[in-house]
């Protein structure tokens, strides 16, 4: 080899193992820069979204619109695409792109206000849900990563500032009707303490006032000692900690973000992982990189806090009923009578009533609780005579009256008020007779003036009847509804609660509201590892019913409750495993459809199939509210009896709902069947095979009655109906009339 032929080729050597090593630089650095990395241009959303549109949003999800909507889908797709793979989109091409698309949402919740676009409702709220949510989350990732440190951490500061002000407000206000209450205020240093959070830091005022209130423990006084225990203090102690654990914290550096970005891109990675599979693991990583966002987003993650809130830790049970509905189901005709014995104005007067009345529920706006009234309105017929030493007089009464008595409920329990009530009273003398009637000319003019009598009295007989009406009305129906409410109170109390506590399933978050027409509960079963509810697209009333919205966080939540995790059972099992589950919450009566089946006594006995069906330690059941269908996700293996073991499967079953006459019908769809680990077709196969039979087998076609016959102390049975099973952008809604 020639001199210049070595030196060529040590040349080219040396070029290729510095390419090499700029090549692994640039891998693993993201770039190769003279410059710091703080003189670059931020990144934005590059590195943090996924590099390709997710499952769901593609161009052949937006054609699902329709022909009219072709060539919106076609745009909308495009401007998707832009957001996620464009590469060279800088930070404010990004904001272009999120104000595209918000454009392209705000069509869509137009149209689905709109009932000419009804035939679209469920493919355009999936897709609305699916976007909305994306780019709500891309847009406080942006305001998160590009929000100035210090103006954000003195916002945080005083803001807990105000809530401490606020707090030594309330306390005042609570101090000035007790009596030496001032010297309280001056114990706190009150009008010091409003100063002092005003220069957003942790002064030595503010840190003696919470020392003084932490060590309360510590005063002599026993009565003192109790007094500073109560909420209104507590109150302000707990602001006084947060204002100065924020104002001791030091806000994050601008120039070091690599953390927060690394936060922020599990917690999208985790989202959308979340969105494609609805596994508990993919919950709580989300939840996991959001404590982490909290800790290093200089807002404390509030930006990112308000859409989580309104997508992702959102109401996953919603319930709406109409006034109508109600007083179906609560309202009655009430009807007694009876003999009329009493003395009025002198006379002893007797005769017969009869009360026709209707129960009934009027509803009260209301933010805070659900508040009605209870209403009994209707009419008291009298026919009496009433007898002196002078005449006896007929009376025809005809008594309108209504009464009211106020209810709250706020989730625990019903309180009552008084009744008030109302009593128009109309006597109509009908007639009279005295010791002469009978007599010529006598008789008739002694009746008459007894009758003129009977009617200069009228006013003060109406109101008298109008009194004792009130009298006799009054205590019964407050006992009534006293006795049903208090009953209704108990049951929560002693069975209801403690027994959804006792298997976690109460509620974390609750709201119960009422408009003049409508009552509205929402509730929020979410535990620390998991997710909650979305914003909600469906029409959330509907004239004359009640409508049960359940998200699929809520019905896969609860299904993390059964003691399915890690066991083995085989089909008999399987289904007294989740009865027992259902009847600690619904009672011991309660048995699931189809358990006790009748057959030919002559017939041979069916042959007992001993497979048994292997759950792993978590997602043995998914459930996903799709496009008109409710997808059952099931990952399991099976150990058929005296045959191999099937190893985990996920196996994927679309469940159909329809009305038939009196019927739901329950019909599943095609079942497909994949191996959880990799194996090779020659054995996954076969074992598919297998298991798509032990499914369809498992889940015929179903037929549940859909009437519902409610049976009442009091005005009996009423008749109820499933209209309507609805599953859809991850609700499944059933009404019900």
């Amino acid at each position: 080899m020639s001199s210049v032929t070595w030196l060529r080729t040590k040349h080219g050597m040396l070029l290729s193992l510095l390419a090499a090593t700029i090549t692994l630089v640039c891998t693993s650095h993201g770039h190769l820069s003279l410059a710091d990395d703080a003189d670059q241009p931020p990144q934005g959303l590059r590195g943090i979204l996924p590099e390709f549109v997710p499952i769901g949003l593609l161009e052949d999800d937006f054609l699902t619109l329709g022909d009219s909507w072709s060539s919106w889908s076609t745009d909308s797709a495009a401007e998707v695409a832009a957001l996620y793979e464009q590469e060279d989109l800088d930070v404010a091409g990004q904001r272009a792109a999120i104000a595209k698309l918000n454009k392209r949402i705000r069509t869509m919740e137009k149209a689905l206000g709109n009932k000419t676009y009804a035939p679209i409702h469920e493919p355009l709220a999936t897709i609305n849900g699916r976007l909305s949510r994306r780019v709500s989350v891309a847009t406080a990732v942006l305001d998160t990563l590009e929000m100035n440190p210090e103006s954000a951490h003195k916002a945080r500061v005083d803001a807990a500032g105000a809530e401490v002000t606020q707090s030594v407000n309330s306390l005042g206000k609570y101090l000035s009707k007790i009596k030496n209450g001032d010297a309280w205020l001056k114990y706190i240093r009150a009008e010091e303490l409003r100063s002092a959070v005003e220069t957003a830091e942790a002064t030595d005022v503010v840190s003696a006032v919470f020392t003084r209130l932490s060590d309360s423990e510590k005063m002599q006084n026993d009565a003192q000692r109790k007094f500073v225990q109560r909420p209104q203090f507590l109150d302000v102690k707990q602001t006084l900690g947060q204002f100065i654990e924020l104002a001791s914290a030091k806000s994050p550096a601008k120039n070091d973000q690599a953390e927060l970005r690394g936060a922020l891109t599990e917690l999208v990675s985790s989202l959308e992982a979340y969105e494609e599979t609805r596994r508990l693991g993919s919950a709580t990583a989300a939840r996991d990189a959001y404590g982490n966002v909290r800790n290093l987003a200089a807002d404390g993650g509030d930006h990112l806090a308000d859409v989580l809130a309104g997508f992702y830790f959102n109401y996953n049970l919603r319930v709406v009923a109409t006034e109508s509905f109600l007083n179906k189901v609560a309202g009655y005709k009430h009807t007694d009578s009876g003999r009329v014995d009493d003395v009025v104005l002198g006379a002893k007067v007797d005769g017969h009533q009869t009360t026709n009345g209707t129960v009934g529920i009027d509803l009260k706006p209301n933010n805070r609780v659900i508040e009605f009234d209870m209403t009994f309105n209707g009419v008291t017929q009298t026919n009496t005579q009433g007898v002196t030493d002078q005449a006896t007089i007929f009376t025809s009464g005809y008594h309108t009256f209504g009464a009211q008595k106020k209810i709250h409920f706020d989730g625990d329990r019903f309180k009552t008020f008084p009744a008030t009530m109302w009593v128009n009273a109309n006597n109509t003398t009908t007639g009279a007779r005295t010791g002469v009637s009978g007599l010529p000319l006598f008789g008739s003019i002694a009746d008459s003036y007894a009758v003129s009598v009977a009617r200069d009295k009228r006013g003060q007989s109406e109101a008298i009847a109008a009194g004792k009406l009130r009298n006799r009305l009054i205590p019964e129906f407050n006992q009534e509804v006293d006795a049903e409410f208090n009953k209704s109170t108990k049951q929560l109390e002693e069975d209801v609660i403690p027994k959804l506590k006792e298997n976690g399933l109460f509620p974390s978050a609750r709201t119960y509201r009422s408009t003049g027409d409508a009552l509205w509960i929402g509730t929020r079963m979410m535990d620390d590892d998991n997710l909650g509810g979305d914003a909600p697209s469906f029409s959330t009333r509907v004239a004359g019913s009640a409508a049960i919205h359940l998200h699929e966080t809520l019905l896969n939540n609860s299904l993390d409750k059964l003691p399915l995790a890690g066991g083995s059972f085989t089909e008999k099992e399987l289904g007294e495993q989740i009865e027992m589950a259902l009847q600690t919450l619904l009672g011991d009566d309660f048995k699931l459809p189809g358990g006790d089946k009748e057959g030919d006594e002559n017939a041979e006995p069916a042959k007992v199939d001993n497979t048994r069906f292997i759950f792993p330690e978590q997602d043995a059941i998914r459930i996903m509210a799709q496009d008109g269908e409710l997808t059952l996700v099931l990952r399991m293996g099976l150990q058929p009896e005296g045959d191999d073991l099937i190893p985990t499967q996920e196996i994927t079953v679309p469940l159909m709902f329809s009305i038939e006459g009196t019927d739901i019908v329950i019909e599943a769809g095609a079942v497909s069947v994949s191996a959880v680990e990799a194996v090779s077709p020659l054995k996954q196969i076969p074992r598919a095979g297998i298991v798509k039979a032990k499914i369809q087998k498992a889940l015929p076609t179903r037929k549940v009655d859909r009437m519902i016959t409610l049976k009442r102390k009091t005005g009996g049975p009423v008749d109820l109906a499933v209209t309507e099973i609805r599953p859809n952008a991850g609700w499944l809604t059933i009404t019900i009339k």
